[in-house]
């Protein structure tokens, strides 16, 4: 019989079943994580223990965009997700997780504005919000209620927390924000080709004191794209990579590769809501000439592989034969200045 304990967060499992009796995975549905196949694991490290609540995090994401077969395993620090948790745009301070728990309580009332939320009815709340435990939920309810939001002021902080008219107000200045936070959203084509440029990116925004946001959209549909809306709406600026390979047959008349429509997609809306938009492309044949050309009369930075590194140089003067992380950090503080955000 498979262990009736989370081994991400801990919690009680609702279920723990085997697809056979031989099958050495488990498939593990957990009240705060969500829906998730587990394998064997590799003995815990300090990495995974530091890690467990955007583990958590991360499967309650998952399980929102419909993708409820996550499969957990020995190699799974290894793995793209797992190297970039600290990317995907959790919440990380305390006004992030403050407003996206108040965001969260907004999505379970809906519209019955005189509804109380019990918060030991949905320990998927933690998770939402990359909190470390109900304690921490705990907490960020006290400072609510210190700034109105929410009330009456519970005498139980654990549960029946209600949104004041101030805290529906701010909701809704939260969904007209276009910058919510010192945040850069990256648009690039997730092919393990270019883990070097994204590298050399994070470390560019992350220079100027943006928070770069990163979003895998491999085997997703609606669900993903909602929360990608968000991101962008709060993102402060969008870096988009036009790279990209010629299209082949993927079978089932799909084609893989070609010009990156998501990308394009996902520029074209954060020009709608009047960001600054950064675009960048490998500096190759294939990728120039594929450039649609309602872009093309926009500055480009272009790299070539050579020139993708994670060092970046004293950048408040010239620097001779600068590497891309270079040129894209001269960019940023041109087109949007200096920002706040400075990593844990």
């Amino acid at each position: 019989m498979p262990d009736m304990q989370c081994p991400v967060c801990s919690s009680e499992l609702k279920t723990a079943s085997k697809p056979s009796e031989k099958a050495f995975a488990s498939i593990n549905d957990c009240p705060q994580c969500g829906r998730y196949i587990l394998g064997d694991l590799a003995e815990e490290t300090q990495e995974l223990r530091d890690s467990k609540q955007l583990i958590s995090a991360w499967l309650r994401l998952q399980n929102n965009r419909g993708n409820t077969h996550f499969f957990i395993e020995d190699e799974f620090p290894t793995h793209d997700w797992f190297k970039n948790l600290r990317n995907m745009g959790f919440p990380q301070t305390v006004n992030e997780k403050l407003d996206g728990l108040l965001k969260a309580y907004a999505d379970i009332v809906k519209d019955d504005y005189n509804k109380m939320v019990d918060v030991l009815q949905h320990p998927e709340l933690v998770a939402d919000i990359a909190a470390k435990n109900l304690d921490e939920i705990a907490g960020l309810n006290r400072l609510l209620s210190e700034l109105e939001y929410l009330g009456p002021d519970p005498l139980d902080r654990y549960s029946l927390v209600r949104l004041t008219a101030k805290g529906w107000l701010r909701i809704d200045d939260l969904s007209k924000s276009i910058s919510t936070s010192d945040s850069a959203f990256i648009a690039m084509w997730y092919d393990p080709s270019l883990q070097s440029y994204r590298d050399s990116a994070i470390v560019a925004v992350t220079s100027c004191g943006y928070k770069p946001l990163i979003v895998d959209l491999h085997e997703f549909n609606d669900f993903i794209m909602n929360h990608v809306v968000t991101m962008i709406r709060e993102a402060h600026f969008l870096i988009a990579d036009l790279t990209c390979q010629p299209e082949i047959a993927a079978g089932e008349g799909k084609v893989k590769q070609g010009v990156r429509g998501g990308v394009y997609w996902e520029a074209g809306m954060a020009y709608g809501m009047n960001k600054t938009v950064i675009l960048t492309c490998e500096d190759n044949g294939e990728s120039k000439d594929r450039i649609h050309f309602d872009l093309q009369q926009y500055q480009t930075i272009f790299w070539k592989q050579d020139e993708l590194s994670t060092t970046i140089r004293d950048i408040t003067s010239p620097i001779p034969e600068a590497n891309f992380a270079e040129k894209l950090a001269q960019r940023i503080l041109a087109t949007v200045g200096k920002g706040t955000y400075q990593t844990a």
